[in-house]
């Protein structure tokens, strides 16, 4: 029923354009029918159009008209038209200047008739150029209208063809949906149950569904927010991992340092050989005595308050 109605529009859009056709076309196809014809051989001192300058294959191949090439058409016929008024006022003028000299009698102007004559020259150019103005309003007018009829028939062309051209592809991927849907239905039937049928989240009711689907957007919400506050914790707690791994590095080395030295001790002490660290311990020791001696200081026992207790 739907291609039905699009092919209903569709005729109906092709017989409206068939009866109205666009005067602007109509037009043109003297214009175009004009290139089309060999163009007679001009005076090498006479001007020719740009468009007369193109060959016979660029002219088949510029049947429709661009805007470049009326452009410099109307300027061409601009430049023409503005000598032939020139030469016809010239003239006219030697004419009417022959007249009043060989005339019987002869026609006499006075400087008040050049006065008279120059205020009706000056109330003529007023209103010729007024009417310039309004000239130029219209053309421009008509310009704005005739690019906005242009893109409308350009739009309305376009319609057109993806009328013509969506229907049957509409039809294609509906076609080729029903057979994905039989082979889902047959794979299905293979397979026994749906597989959707054992989460009880599949048979919920729209409500219900819309009301799990706010939970858990708000958990997500909260996750967020959780993410984003460790996030913020994160560069302090890189700080703190990096001091203990400072602080460890520095353990093990002294860790390291003692077994070395212990290893080294007892090296020695079964080798036979002198222990230095307790050979210093006994100079030290020795050493406090003297001065112990020497000073008259005598050692004090501080208690220990676990053994009085």
């Amino acid at each position: 029923m739907e291609s039905m109605d699009y092919h209903d529009a569709l005729a109906a859009l092709r017989a409206q354009q068939g009866a109205h056709h666009l005067s602007i076309i109509a037009l043109a196809e003297p214009i175009t029918a004009a290139q089309t014809q060999p163009q007679p051989q001009k005076h090498s001192c006479s001007q020719s159009r740009p468009s007369d300058t193109l060959s016979a294959s660029e002219t088949e191949s510029n049947l429709q008209l661009t805007p470049a090439t009326l452009l410099a058409d109307l300027t061409h016929y601009k430049d023409l038209f503005s000598k032939l008024r020139f030469s016809y006022l010239e003239q006219v003028t030697k004419e009417k200047y022959l007249r009043s000299i060989v005339g019987y009698p002869p026609l006499v102007v006075s400087h008040e008739d050049n006065l008279v004559l120059e205020e009706r020259l000056a109330v003529m150019k007023k209103e010729l150029k007024t009417k310039k103005e309004d000239v130029d309003a219209l053309v421009k007018d008509m310009e704005g209208r005739a690019r906005d009829v242009a893109r409308a028939y350009d739009g309305v062309r376009g319609g057109l063809d993806v009328l013509e051209r969506v229907p049957p592809e509409i039809e294609t991927l509906k076609a080729e949906i029903e057979s994905l849907q039989a082979e889902i239905a047959a794979r299905q039937g293979d397979h026994g149950a749906h597989p959707g049928s054992g989460d009880p989240r599949m048979h919920l009711s729209l409500s219900a569904t819309e009301q799990a689907l706010l939970e858990q957007r708000e958990r997500n919400a909260e996750i967020d927010r959780q993410i984003a506050e460790l996030q913020r914790q994160m560069p302090a707690k890189v700080r703190e991992v990096e001091k203990m791994d400072r602080d460890l590095a520095e353990l093990e080395k002294r860790r390291n340092e003692s077994a070395r030295l212990a290893v080294e001790g007892r090296r020695r002490r079964e080798q036979g050989g002198r222990d230095e660290m307790e050979d210093l311990g006994r100079w030290y020791r020795a050493n406090e005595a003297v001065m112990k001696g020497l000073l008259g200081v005598e050692e004090r026992i501080i208690p220990n308050k676990e053994t009085e207790n």
